[in-house]
């Protein structure tokens, strides 16, 4: 099956069953769940949350773990010669992620907070990984930050808005050196209304502005928190980005099954130095070789993944919580454009500037978090 058409139809199985199944990733484009409450809530106006969802993580720290996996890179078109195909293992990939949600208006009839996200993606090359992408990839890595600002609006006793709205810069890059990258901002946003009948449902749907396959896209959004009437089984949901289904054993532990849909667009400056290192010298003077490195120029790597699994979390110590989690991470978009930002639809079959092939793999994470009362 066609990967970027999998998130599509996960969407559409997930939304069926919708009173019977259906969070979390540090990842995700938006989250309109991270909110806390300063005051008791006047009855005027609907919370932000159903009873018995999982506790809001006000700072978080994650290490992640892809097991071995290969990386095939295509040669570009009409550019065989130059940038022949390569094949290497990636051996491990890791990534360690901070997520932060901090309170900036808490009042009944409103709520703002400011959300920061820092994940850095390392890669570790066994084999021959001497194609420009592999060298970028494995001397940089992947860097994503992003500060995100949310709003819940409750109109009423029944009634909301949620909108939210971002600002992420992604690339090759480390702080002490992260050169143009600053100049290629990235900015995710949605807004939503939704709907409010009692204290273990609530619902909304929207549009929003995301980065979910890697490019820039355009997608509704539905919201779906529901916690059953014995309130140990719950969905959470926030198509298509995530859904699980929520097994509550008390409340200090509870288990979740379900996926995380996440993608970004990374800048790769030093790609275009690693690409003119990278022919022999009678490549060089082959005719159409300038022409090629000036397509090596500008480009971004579109990446997004879906992951399938089960995370347990449970309360340690006082307000501090342990996250684990493992299932199978499915590569749905890892190519190289050029151009920086624009727009692709999902199901869009225009080729990359470097098409890849990331193999699927098993992956394992574990996080600890300081979650709100």
């Amino acid at each position: 099956m066609n990967l970027r058409l999998l998130l599509p139809l996960l969407m559409f199985f997930f939304t069926m069953p919708v009173f019977s199944q259906v969070d979390e990733d540090e990842d995700d484009d938006f989250d309109f769940s991270e909110f806390e409450l300063a005051a008791p809530p006047s009855k005027s106006f609907c919370t932000n949350k159903v009873l018995g969802q999982i506790p809001t993580t006000l700072l978080g720290f994650n290490y992640d773990l892809q097991f071995p996996h290969d990386l095939s890179v295509m040669p570009p078109i009409g550019g065989e010669e130059f940038f022949p195909e390569q094949t290497a293992e990636i051996s491990p990939a890791q990534a360690f992620n901070f997520q932060g949600n901090f309170p900036i208006v808490s009042r009944n009839n409103i709520l703002i907070n400011l959300n920061t996200i820092f994940h850095h993606q390392s890669y570790a090359f066994s084999g021959d990984d001497s194609h420009p992408l592999m060298q970028s990839l494995g001397r940089h890595g992947l860097t994503r930050s992003a500060v995100m600002g949310t709003v819940f609006k409750p109109l009423n006793d029944r009634h909301f808005i949620l909108a939210q709205v971002g600002a992420e810069v992604n690339g090759d890059y480390v702080f002490n050196d992260a050169g143009d990258v600053f100049g290629s901002v990235r900015v995710p946003a949605a807004v939503l209304f939704g709907w409010k009948p009692h204290d273990r449902l609530m619902y909304a749907f929207g549009l929003s502005r995301t980065y979910i396959g890697g490019s820039l896209n355009y997608v509704p959004v539905i919201y779906y928190y529901h916690t059953f009437k014995n309130q140990k089984w719950g969905i959470e949901a926030l198509l298509p980005a995530r859904g699980a289904l929520r097994y509550r054993f008390n409340s200090l532990s509870v288990l979740l099954l379900g996926f995380n849909a996440t993608g970004a667009s990374y800048s790769l400056n030093s790609f275009d130095n690693y690409a003119q290192s990278f022919a022999p010298p009678q490549q060089g003077e082959l005719p159409g070789f300038p022409d090629m490195l000036n397509s090596a120029r500008n480009v971004e790597l579109r990446r997004s993944e879906l992951r399938l699994g089960l995370t347990f979390q449970r309360s340690i110590v006082g307000f501090f919580w342990l996250t684990l989690d493992a299932g199978y991470r499915v590569n749905w978009s890892y190519g190289v454009d050029q151009g920086g930002d624009f727009l692709r639809f999902f199901g869009d079959n225009t080729p990359y500037f470097l098409e890849t092939d990331l193999r699927n793999t098993p992956y394992i994470s574990v996080g600890i978090s300081y979650m709100s009362p």
